[in-house]
């Protein structure tokens, strides 16, 4: 999986929105869902501009990626503030991305704190995971660990992948909680068996070490591998010292292993 924020998408979440009463939010919904973006703006534009929070964001994210209007991050920040400012959570934390990375406004990490905050109070995991690690990196706040734990637990709990494997690092290091190794396996397994290739290849490097897990050299090279295949370069080094202290009958047990997993998602890590 690859390491970068992800602002929301309109055409992931219209699915999921109601259905209002409102035939033109309908047919801009409509129009949006197949692709339609010249008949979803002309839709949405007079709904977003009376005030309609969902017509706002959307509004948001077509100027944000360039969806039936050429890309402006400006225009698609002032509708996003319209929405977030409603308490719409995708908004929120979409301005809160624009703010980080200075789109469409100038970078402030104070901004971007605030409308994080505000989505992530709400239970929405990327933001708790944005929020996370503005604690951790001090950006905005001063630098707090414990701060950075609590809110990668709130996500890692709504299986947030990525905050399962900084929770679990926390643990493993000890910042910010108390050292336990055990905790941090508990963590970092979940995020590699939903496919995180750097918890795969953390949670490898803990079965080969025996940290927090019984040493398993099979389990080892089966999370190696299949962390090698997803891009992690250091992985491939570390499977080949594992793969010399295997019999053959274990490395033949292992790669099968590592091959049903290549068919999987997420995969299932043996317990023992």
């Amino acid at each position: 999986m690859k390491k970068r924020k992800f602002r929301t998408m309109a055409t992931l979440s219209l699915a999921m929105m109601p259905m209002l009463a409102n035939a033109d939010f309908l047919q801009g919904k409509s129009a949006m869902l197949v692709g339609d973006y010249n008949t979803a703006i002309n839709e949405f534009e007079p709904l977003a501009t009376q005030g309609d929070i969902k017509s706002q964001y959307i509004m948001g994210v077509m100027y944000d990626d360039g969806l039936g209007v050429k890309r402006d991050y400006k225009v698609a920040s002032q509708w996003y503030a319209k929405a977030a400012e409603q308490g719409d959570i995708n908004s929120q934390y979409n301005l809160g991305v624009m703010y980080t990375k200075g789109q469409g406004v100038a970078k402030n990490a104070e901004q971007s704190i605030k409308w994080y905050r505000k989505a992530a109070e709400q239970d929405f995991s990327p933001a708790q995971y944005a929020l996370a690690d503005m604690y951790a990196k001090g950006w905005g706040v001063d630098q707090s660990y414990t701060d950075a734990a609590v809110w990668y637990e709130k996500a890692a709990k709504r299986q947030h992948f990525k905050s399962q494997l900084m929770l679990g690092i926390l643990y493993l290091e000890g910042n910010g909680v108390e050292k336990n190794e055990q905790q941090a396996a508990h963590w970092i397994k979940q995020s590699a068996e939903q496919g995180h290739y750097k918890a795969q290849y953390t949670m490898g490097m803990m079965y080969k070490e025996g940290v927090g897990v019984a040493s398993n050299l099979i389990v080892a090279y089966a999370l190696l591998d299949v962390a090698t295949r997803d891009g992690h370069a250091e992985a491939q080094k570390i499977k080949r010292e594992v793969e010399a202290n295997l019999e053959e009958s274990q490395l033949t047990e292992a790669k099968a292993l590592a091959e049903q997993w290549k068919q999987a998602q997420p995969i299932t890590i043996p317990t023992s």
